[in-house]
């Protein structure tokens, strides 16, 4: 994917150094949105529950719409990106913040603005409808918010460690020619192992 610079994903990623500053601070630069979006009682039952398959196809569709399969680098389904999201979910911290109970907010907005602009559901528009309605998204606060926390968890699907359900076989960092630190974690003293 080209950037309006002429630039690509990865010639971003390389000439900014953003990936050795994500690798470095990804966990103290957490947006911290969810916390003072707060959902109701009814959003928060959504907190202890798997996001539905509905919620799942539209999340899984704009991870794609973030992260495409363009040739230039892993595409969010490439990263297994849904599925680290749902894992990372059930993280008490994560789950304190209340980033479920926003990322489901998310989606009834924008299933809402989908039906209302092209009375359709999103994950069922045309890939050049769906690009256009998270651009107007975004430019609303709780959408720019709602976008820019997905985009940290997809970052982290692109940056952790396998071990935790994305980046799998590293594909991530070989992308982004990165070469882990020794010695790696294992699934027995990955991070929540050592949670207070």
């Amino acid at each position: 994917m080209l950037l309006a610079s002429g630039m690509s994903r990865r010639e971003f990623l390389h000439q900014s150094t953003v990936a050795a500053f994500l690798m470095r601070g990804l966990l103290d630069c957490k947006p911290a949105i969810a916390k003072d979006l707060r959902a109701d009682s009814s959003a928060s039952n959504a907190l202890s529950a798997r996001f539905s398959k509905r919620q799942r196809n539209i999340l899984r569709t704009v991870q794609l719409q973030l992260f495409p399969a363009d040739g230039d680098g892993p595409s969010a389904e490439d990263l297994h990106a849904l599925a680290y999201l749902q894992w990372a979910l059930t993280d008490p911290d994560n789950l304190e913040d209340g980033d479920r109970a926003f990322i489901a907010r998310g989606i009834s907005w924008l299933e809402e603005l989908s039906r209302q602009e092209y009375n359709n559901d999103f994950h069922h528009i045309s890939g050049l409808q769906q690009h256009r309605l998270l651009e107007k998204v975004s430019n609303s606060a709780a959408g720019e918010n709602w976008m820019s926390l997905l985009i940290y968890y997809l970052l982290e699907a692109l940056l952790l460690d396998p071990v935790y359900g994305g980046n799998p076989d590293g594909i991530g960092w070989k992308w982004l020619q990165h070469q882990p630190g020794f010695p790696r974690t294992d699934k027995t003293h990955g991070y929540r192992r050592y949670q207070g």
